[in-house]
């Protein structure tokens, strides 16, 4: 399994050194669910600076028709440059690469969407060169839906995405409360009380588990059937976060690879062993 990071920089030699396998790079106004944005300028820049290293941009916002000649001269900008992929959610850019006759590899990334075996095999024919698994499937139907053919991504750390709304709903907030907005805003579930952390940009609001996925305790599984495995900085420290790559990368005893991460970041496996979708009966 190649291990792919999200992180909060652009010097990503520390992060190569700790045993990154490549960089998921969200683009400014185009990417949703995550804490730090980058221009496409920078962007560019990165990819002349690591021409070697696996990276990938992600765009996973929805794309409005105002967004369209903007986003056909960023993928057109991205292909010229090489870049190893895109991670979309909007069935646009996928038409948008289509119709502008493009060939950089389009990752599928449904958030909530990807929880069976028909959904990578349609997409896989219709020429999308992978997908990122969703977050609420178990253990079992991972194993049924990586018999598709492409190769999958999937969250082994990070803070994974609850929802999202198109609505600044942070400025209205804070605006009716006559108070100043805050980056981040920490909110409870009312029925659960499960911590939330609401995220805004300037196209959406994004809400994230409070609690952070850790699936060490199944990574020697996870890494034999899965091809690439994420690693999301989010809010943690840099050298914190460094130990944890580390640990992935290059502990080779399961269990203590597994007892240390969960003694830097915990041990919420999320639903990885609890059963959250249930299909009709035949």
């Amino acid at each position: 399994m190649k291990l792919i990071v999200n992180v909060n920089e652009l010097n990503l030699e520390a992060y190569l050194e700790s045993g990154a396998d490549g960089f998921f790079l969200p683009l400014k106004d185009y990417a949703t669910d995550y804490f730090v944005t980058f221009t496409k300028k920078e962007i560019l820049e990165t990819r002349k600076k690591y021409p070697d290293t696996l990276l990938y941009v992600v765009m996973n916002e929805m794309i409005f028709n105002h967004d369209i000649e903007d986003v056909t001269q960023i993928l057109k900008e991205l292909d010229s440059c090489q870049f190893d992929g895109v991670v979309f959610y909007d069935f646009a850019l996928y038409e948008i690469q289509k119709k502008s006759h493009l060939s950089i590899p389009l990752i599928y990334h449904g958030t909530h969407l990807l929880t069976n075996k028909e959904v990578p095999d349609f997409l896989f024919k219709k020429g999308v060169s992978s997908c990122v698994l969703s977050h609420e499937i178990t253990l079992d139907e991972i194993k049924e839906i990586v018999k598709s053919p492409m190769p999958f991504f999937i969250t082994l750390v990070g803070l994974l995405p609850a929802g999202v709304s198109r609505r600044k709903l942070l400025s209205y907030f804070y605006q009716r409360k006559n108070q100043e907005k805050q980056e981040k805003t920490f909110l409870k579930e009312s029925s659960t009380q499960i911590p939330l952390i609401a995220h805004e940009t300037e196209k959406s609001t994004s809400f994230l588990y409070g609690k952070r996925l850790n699936l060490a305790a199944y990574f020697p599984l996870l890494s034999k059937i899965v091809a690439y495995g994420i690693l999301r900085q989010d809010d943690l420290e840099k050298e914190e976060f460094l130990q944890v790559l580390s640990l992935y990368k290059n502990e080779k005893d399961p269990q203590k690879q597994s007892e240390k991460t969960a003694e830097l970041i915990g041990r919420n496996t999320g639903f990885l062993m609890r059963k959250t979708i249930f299909k009709v009966k035949k």
